[in-house]
């Protein structure tokens, strides 16, 4: 599958080293342009890239920023791309720690409306971000070690 992955934080970063171990092909972005992720791409078989190219020709983008940084995005960025592809979203909304106050949300309006109606018009699947980034990393078990568990 190939999977456009925009942010290299705890739990982007985390999906990019898991997505890519398990086969997929993994592009991943950040403001900061790709050459402040080439290293980490490189050391997680990943590669870095423009963060308009994190979502043309995927199958999947997963949105791994703040959501105060959400309305940073270019504007542009899923012109061209089909509607089949699923968006994911694993950003939380944290006012007065990380994020201003967005009137929207502090008004009512679910995070994830106001990501897909104010920001990134897309429907969104809102995943990952009720994880922990060290559980995402370090605890994911296969199927058979689950049925070894509990025999």
């Amino acid at each position: 599958m190939k999977i456009g992955i925009i942010d290299a934080g705890n739990i982007g970063g985390t999906l990019v080293r898991k997505l890519s171990a398990a086969g997929h092909t993994v592009l991943v972005a950040s403001s900061r342009g790709p050459d402040a992720l080439r290293e980490f791409a490189n050391e997680a078989g990943a590669t870095a890239v423009p963060v308009v190219e994190a979502a043309k020709n995927m199958e999947v983008v997963i949105v791994s920023i703040p959501q105060k940084s959400i309305p940073l995005l270019p504007k542009d960025l899923f012109a061209g791309v089909p509607d089949d592809v699923v968006v994911i979203d694993t950003g939380n909304y944290y006012p007065g720690l990380r994020d201003e106050p967005i009137e929207e949300i502090e008004h009512g309006m679910p995070e994830s409306v106001w990501v897909v109606s104010k920001q990134l018009g897309r429907p969104v699947v809102k995943v990952f971000n009720s994880i922990l980034a060290y559980s995402l990393a370090n605890e994911g078990r296969p199927a058979a070690a689950w049925r070894e568990r509990t025999a």
